[in-house]
């Protein structure tokens, strides 16, 4: 039973973790500064987190090359030890436990012996629901969701309008105490992403809202993942939002920037503040939708310095003055969307220094249906920056404090960021005159 003594009247900030293309664009986050849409290192899952799989073929290469490499770890020994733990809790762990989960544990356990936070493992289950959220959809009830460092419970940080959860009345700022009987606070955000999402059968919540508990019943669709809003603002400037780069994202930016171009923009706000990252494919696609054909975006080297060039597919280009709004939470695929543009001087940045990473992860899928994910390789701006844990500074540096971010997220249009863009794409557009 919870009291108000657990939910503190000035509640933290969450923490996050997002994701990365075919090779894997996105931080598991350190604590950052006020947020917009969110907080930092928000695990922004929506229900589930967003994944790509590097495929077989480049999984049986990269494990064939491992094997030539091999450390020579001690199998004996690591054995024989396993055995001896495996008899001391057999013989004196006092409660029940699952061996499977022992077994997924030591896996675990394994990638986090690389002491880097981007390389992890995930059971078969965790990958087949990544797997099935990279389309764009995925089967749940229609929120975001983050792990309360203060109390350990799951937070509703927002809602999809007409989703099943709005429908059922769960509003932002509501906690998950129990998910189907099941205390939250003693799972990982996963594992409640996970219960809620098992299953055709409604999902029954009990909630935490101003002091009582209710239990709320459920029902589960087909959750459509929008990461990218879009409107009109005046003297005729587009304004773009990108929360994530995942497959369809590079569709629904084509599709705003078509809308904005029929309204007569004249000049463009590419909001990436608090965008951890995503698919590189998704990144690429959308860049190529504004710098010329051929044009280098990117490019990675891995640890036997092998380059790989990504480079503009598009004959399409962007004729307008583009100013990208970023903060510490803009990250991985975006900062590489900021750094192309800022290099060739296509676009001005303002806001706060970016996150600072500039490696690249793959999904490595194993035979039993379980799967890793590998830092890789670093990547590169077309200038030949590498701005891991140095961030891309902004051309118009402008902090917001946390008053201000909270003011902004009851009214948008207080945003100081998006009114200084506005100025400068005026300016622009006089001086073009």
């Amino acid at each position: 039973m919870l009291n108000d003594q657990n939910f503190p009247e000035n509640l933290p900030e969450g923490t996050n973790e997002h994701i990365e293309n075919k090779h894997y664009l996105s931080p598991r986050r350190e604590k950052g500064s006020g947020r917009k849409r969110g907080v930092p290192l928000i695990l922004t899952v929506i229900l589930g987190l967003v994944l790509f799989t590097a495929g077989a073929v480049f999984g049986g290469m990269f494990f064939s090359r491992a094997m030539s490499r091999a450390s020579g770890l001690d199998q004996d020994g690591i054995m024989g030890k396993l055995s001896t733990l495996q008899l001391i809790v057999d013989n004196y762990f006092l409660d029940k436990y699952d061996q499977k989960d022992l077994e997924e544990g030591i896996y675990s356990g394994f990638m986090g012996g690389l002491h880097d936070p981007y390389s992890t493992y995930y059971t078969a289950e965790e990958y087949k629901q990544m797997l099935d959220e990279d389309a764009g959809e995925y089967q749940g009830i229609g929120v975001t969701v983050t792990k309360n460092t203060d109390n350990n419970y799951t937070e509703i940080l927002s809602v999809n309008k007409g989703d099943p959860a709005y429908n059922a009345g769960i509003l932002a700022g509501d906690f998950i105490v129990q998910v189907n009987g099941q205390d939250t606070s003693a799972m990982s955000l996963t594992e409640v992403v996970t219960e809620i999402k098992t299953s055709d059968d409604p999902v029954v919540l009990l909630i935490y809202r101003d002091g009582k508990e209710m239990e709320i019943s459920v029902e589960k669709s087909t959750i459509s993942i929008n990461s990218v809003s879009y409107e009109m603002r005046e003297n005729h400037v587009g304004y773009i939002a990108v929360s994530q780069f995942i497959d369809n994202t590079d569709e629904q930016f084509r599709d705003a920037l078509n809308q904005l171009e029929t309204q007569g923009m004249k000049g463009l706000i590419l909001d990436l503040r608090d965008n951890g990252g995503g698919l590189l494919s998704a990144c690429v696609n959308m860049v190529s939708q504004i710098i010329p054909e051929d044009d280098l975006i990117v490019y990675t080297q891995d640890k036997d310095n092998n380059r790989q060039d990504y480079n503009s597919n598009s004959a399409e280009t962007f004729d307008y003055p583009i100013v990208i709004l970023v903060n510490s939470n803009t990250a991985s695929a975006s900062e590489i969307m900021t750094g192309c543009l800022k290099d060739y001087g296509l676009a001005t940045v303002v806001g706060s220094k970016t996150y600072g990473k500039g490696i690249v992860q793959s999904i490595l899928p194993l035979n039993d249906g379980s799967a890793v994910k590998l830092t890789v390789s670093a990547y590169y701006t077309p200038k030949g920056l590498n701005i891991h844990k140095k961030g891309i500074e902004p051309d118009v540096l402008m902090e917001m404090t946390a008053e201000e971010w909270k003011e902004v997220r009851e009214d948008p249009d207080k945003d100081p960021q998006i009114r200084r863009a506005e100025e400068i794409l005026l300016d622009a557009e006089t001086d073009q005159k």
